[in-house]
C-alpha cells in the first residue's frame, strides 16, 4: 500500500472513531485488548518518560461495582429526549481499560520541568491524551466500539476506583474507555468545516470566529452531542 493509501485507511478509522454509549453484552477477544494497549504504549510522551500504565477491567463483579461508583459519583450524560431506560447501558461492556498516569516519572524530564508542577501536569497530561487517542483508533480498527468515560478521573469517583482496584495513591487516572460491540448506530457527525480552523503564517482577529460565532456554534454542538448520548 503506498502512503496515500495508508493515509485513506487512517482517515478512514477516525471518521469512524466515536463515542458509543450502548454496548453488546458479548465479550471481546483477550488478544484484542492486547492489540489497542500495544498501540497506545508507542504514543509520543514528554522526554519518553511513558508515564501511563494500563489497568484492564474484564471481571463481571469489578466492572458493577466500578459502575455503582460513578453512577453515584460521575454518572453518564443522558439524552434528554429518551427515556431513562434507554440511556447510559455502558454497564453491559465486557472490558473496561483505565488509563493511569505515573507522576512519578517526573524524574526522566528535565530538571526546569521537574521543578515545575504546572509543567509536569501539563506535559505528562498531553502524553496520557496521546495515549488515549491512540487506544480509541486501534479499537476502532479493529471493529470494536469505544467509550470516553472521563468522569472516572473525577477526584471523588478516583478515589472509589482505586479502593476497588487497590492501584495506588501515587497513579491518577487520566481516563476510561468502555469497550465492546456496539448496540447502536451513532448519529452522523458534526464538525466544522477544514476551511474554517485552518491558518497560515501570520494572522489576525479578522482571521478568527467572533464571540458571537463562538457562542452560537457551541449552543449547535452541546445540542448535537446531547443528541448523539
Amino acid at each position: 500500500m503506498d502512503d496515500t493509501g495508508v493515509y485513506d485507511v487512517l482517515l478512514e478509522i477516525a471518521k469512524k472513531r466515536r463515542t458509543i454509549r450502548r454496548f453488546r453484552p458479548d465479550p471481546i477477544p483477550d488478544e484484542f485488548i492486547t492489540k489497542i494497549i500495544d498501540v497506545a504504549r508507542f504514543a509520543p510522551s514528554g522526554f519518553h518518560t511513558q508515564p501511563w500504565e494500563f489497568v484492564v477491567i474484564n471481571e463481571k463483579e469489578l466492572r458493577q461495582k466500578i459502575v455503582a461508583v460513578l453512577t453515584q459519583y460521575g454518572p453518564p450524560i443522558r439524552n434528554p429526549n429518551e427515556e431513562p431506560s434507554q440511556s447510559g447501558r455502558f454497564d453491559v461492556a465486557p472490558v473496561f481499560i483505565i488509563l493511569f498516569g505515573d507522576w512519578r516519572a517526573k524524574v526522566g524530564l528535565p530538571d526546569a520541568a521537574q521543578s515545575s508542577d504546572a509543567r509536569v501536569d501539563g506535559l505528562f497530561r498531553t502524553s496520557l491524551a496521546n495515549a488515549f487517542l491512540s487506544m480509541q483508533l486501534a479499537a476502532t480498527s479493529l471493529g470494536l466500539a469505544s467509550q470516553w468515560y472521563s468522569a472516572a478521573s473525577g477526584e471523588r469517583a478516583q478515589s472509589g476506583i482505586k479502593a476497588l482496584t487497590g492501584i495506588p495513591e501515587e497513579l491518577r487516572i487520566f481516563d476510561m474507555m468502555v469497550l465492546g460491540y456496539a448496540a447502536e448506530e451513532p448519529i452522523g457527525k458534526d464538525v466544522r468545516e477544514l476551511s474554517d480552523m485552518v491558518h497560515y503564517n501570520a494572522c489576525g482577529t479578522e482571521d478568527f470566529r467572533t464571540d458571537e460565532e463562538v457562542v452560537a456554534y457551541a449552543r449547535h454542538t452541546r445540542a448535537w452531542c446531547l443528541a448523539a448520548h
